[in-house]
């Protein structure tokens, strides 16, 4: 099967905190993935 989504070692930091710490996760071809999160001050936009 095919990858539709692949992620390596991806980290994302604001300031001080670390939101995501070296995240790595691959998602086949006809896998459902769903992302949770807990209550944020503000909404984050993708550009």
């Amino acid at each position: 099967m095919n990858h539709v989504i692949e992620i390596e070692n991806l980290t994302k930091q604001y300031k001080e905190l670390k939101a995501i710490d070296n995240l790595s996760l691959e998602v086949q071809e006809g896998e459902i993935l769903g992302l949770l999160r807990t209550k944020w001050k503000r909404k984050i936009d993708y550009h």
